[in-house]
């Protein structure tokens, strides 16, 4: 999986228009995948970290550098509930 770096998540164009994140909807921790994080460390040496952040219309999962750039930012909508 080629992982591209952005400057945010907007950037990427996987996350929707109008899409904001919930307010306290962020969760953050270290990459504990070795071979993810030497992948990672390859496009941009550092620490990483494993975002998952709530919004209006789903999900944003995504890997930030400690400098703000993200990679493999990934959107899971919310499922409609009849």
């Amino acid at each position: 999986m080629p992982l591209n770096l952005y400057a945010d998540i907007y950037a990427s164009g996987v996350v929707p228009q109008g899409w904001t994140p919930s307010r306290g909807g962020t969760l953050k921790y270290p990459v504990r995948n070795r071979a993810l994080l030497r992948e990672l460390r390859r496009v941009r040496a550092g620490r990483w970290r494993k975002v998952i952040k709530q919004g209006n219309s789903g999900e944003v999962h995504y890997f930030e550098h400690e400098s703000g750039s993200v990679a493999g930012v990934k959107f899971f909508p919310r499922a409609v509930r009849l």
